[in-house]
């Protein structure tokens, strides 16, 4: 019989434990960067043994690639909520994706830093932001066949759509490093959607 202590099971102790270290972890690499980051940083902000850290993640690189799979399975399901809304013209479709994006990411500017910035630490961190961001660039083609009229050539929508999501990957990562104001962040997706839509015609 599987014994519980403080009104919890092994299995929920264990997963508050690997919730803790994974915000210890985005706390940590934003804050301290890869390279100055160490397991003993993170057991502290977590307040947790290194014991623990070793039976849930067996390196610091395997607790980076949590964080940042997190990272990009909250996105996912971010822009899934968003393309899903109903009873909305293709530009406000294309507008509101944009903007439950950067609303995800300005809300915590940590994400940035570590999603899109400590990810070049690596190879095997760079391949992980390379996935990330072609599905940025699938989300943007796809964005912009349903803003297109008349029919044009794929390959050319989608060297488009991996120019401008290179630009708004820098984009984020101007914003973690200067926040915009709500104002300039509304004129920001306006002129967004508008260069997407000028580019799904070319």
């Amino acid at each position: 019989m599987e014994r519980v202590y403080g009104g919890m099971s092994a299995v929920e102790r264990s997963t508050r434990r690997r919730e803790q270290f994974l915000a210890a972890g985005l706390e940590v690499f934003a804050r301290r960067g890869w390279a100055a980051s160490t397991v003993a940083d993170v057991c502290r902000e977590a307040a947790l043994s290194p014991r623990y850290f070793y039976e849930l993640f067996g390196s610091r690189e395997d607790l980076f690639r949590a964080v940042t799979t997190r990272i990009g399975d909250e996105v996912r399901a971010t822009v899934r909520v968003a393309v899903a809304t109903p009873d909305v013209d293709p530009q406000q479709r294309a507008r509101g994706v944009l903007a439950a994006l950067a609303e995800y990411f300005t809300a915590d500017p940590r994400t940035v830093r570590v999603a899109l910035m400590e990810s070049l630490a690596t190879e095997e961190f760079r391949r992980d932001r390379r996935e990330l961001i072609e599905g940025f660039g699938t989300l943007a083609a796809r964005l912009m066949r349903s803003l297109r009229t008349g029919g044009r050539d794929d390959r050319s929508l989608e060297t488009s759509a991996v120019v401008l999501t290179g630009g708004l990957v820098e984009l984020l990562i101007a914003a973690a490093e200067d926040p915009v104001t709500p104002g300039a962040l509304d004129r920001l997706l306006d002129r967004l959607t508008a260069l997407y839509t000028a580019a799904a015609q070319l």
